[in-house]
């Protein structure tokens, strides 16, 4: 493919992440709305099980479509995802009681956890092979990107109109995303004839691949759930540590902003360090900064760069894992290992809203559930530590 063209498709594949991710995170800045709606009466546990909903959808949707896309190709995938997940996320909109909402944002994380692991197997296959970490940190920054999106829009709607007009604008979004990737996403190279011969599943689990098909999925789950539970609950706690609701969300949006910056600081390390001890020493930064906020800085300047720092730390081992994982696999099996690694993650990012639920509603206070993603940001550092010892460094 052509050096513009392939650009342009490796944008496609940008702005659908940037779709997923408004979609995705929009929950937690909407968190607060949710807890006061009329009639609802959601308590905090409740309100974390709601959250979590999507991420179970994605678990599944990992699993099953990257395993798919393996043997008939990367566009058809895409699009149905994509598709999929923009039809739920307008239902959300029009949800009359939490369990509709529930359904709605489970259903529509079948769809974002199906997309992920396809568009980043066919950004890697258009993408030079010398350039996977930059191109992996630039698709998952459109995560943090559509989550920034997500707090900027809420800032400016949530004071003056309900909480679904933010589902319906990331639905009209991904509409428009959606009409683009139809028009102009190519598929891979590889499936634009005859498909790579299949590799049975079980190849993951040969002796060459088995430590890295055990341990990335480890330290996926360890990021997720720290990454998904502070944009779940940031917010929220800010909001409990007596910052009113706007500033509160400024919170959020810094922790995004940091991630979107400070992850392509880290990318550029990978080229002298390696992505996988990149990836080890970005948890490890996340769960240092997160220290630094149990800790209660008096400085709210300080308290925004912690918040930054955590952002850029968490998010830029998300990337390396799976920028990782993309060159430990043949393509073959690409998209079914990139799969396997964020499918059994989403655990992880499953657990995290309610296990925020679950502390507040035991008020402990919002310290400890700072202190929970502490903790599993630096186990997560730890299995990457380990794998770093290993081939592909």
């Amino acid at each position: 493919m052509r050096g513009v063209g392939r650009w342009s498709a490796i944008t496609i594949c940008a702005l659908v992440v940037i779709a997923e991710g408004y979609d995705l995170i929009v929950y937690g800045a909407l968190l607060p709305s949710l807890l006061r709606e009329p009639g609802w009466e959601l308590t905090r546990a409740d309100a974390g099980t709601l959250g979590s909903a999507a991420y179970l959808g994605m678990l599944v949707g990992a699993l099953v479509v990257g395993r798919l896309s393996d043997l008939f190709g990367r566009r058809p995938f895409v699009l149905g995802s994509l598709a999929w997940f923009t039809v739920w996320t307008i239902a959300c909109a029009l949800a009359g009681a939490p369990w509709h909402l529930g359904v709605f944002r489970l259903l529509a994380g079948v769809g974002m956890g199906a997309v992920l692991p396809v568009v980043l197997a066919l950004a890697r296959e258009l993408a030079p092979a010398d350039r996977t970490g930059v191109v992996f940190t630039v698709l998952m920054a459109g995560l943090p990107a559509g989550g920034m999106l997500a707090s900027l829009t809420g800032l400016v709607v949530l004071p003056v109109a309900d909480w679904r007009v933010m589902f319906l604008i990331g639905g009209v979004a991904s509409v428009i995303v959606l009409i683009v990737a139809f028009l102009r996403l190519p598929d891979s190279a590889e499936y634009r004839g005859r498909a790579p011969d299949p590799i049975g599943f079980s190849v993951l689990f040969a002796p060459g691949l088995l430590l890295s098909t055990m341990l990335f999925p480890l330290a996926n789950l360890m990021m997720l759930l720290t990454w998904y539970g502070l944009n779940t609950w940031l917010t929220t706690l800010m909001h409990d540590l007596s910052h009113p609701l706007a500033s509160a969300l400024r919170f959020s949006t810094v922790l995004n902003l940091g991630a979107l910056a400070g992850s392509f600081a880290l990318a550029a390390l990978c080229l002298r360090w390696g992505t996988r001890r990149v990836a080890g020493l970005s948890a490890l930064l996340a769960g240092l900064g997160i220290l630094g906020c149990v800790l209660h800085p008096g400085s709210t300047v300080v308290f925004l760069g912690l918040i930054a720092l955590i952002g850029a730390g968490a998010h830029s081992a998300l990337n390396l894992i799976t920028a990782s994982v993309a060159d430990s696999y043949p393509v073959a099996l690409r998209a079914t290992a990139i799969g396997w690694t964020h499918g059994l993650g989403r655990a992880g990012a499953i657990v995290s809203p309610s296990l925020g639920g679950w502390i507040l509603e035991a008020e402990l206070g919002p310290t400890m559930v700072l202190g929970a993603f502490m903790v599993t940001a630096v186990l997560g550092a730890v299995f990457l530590g380990l794998l770093s010892l290993g081939p592909h460094r």
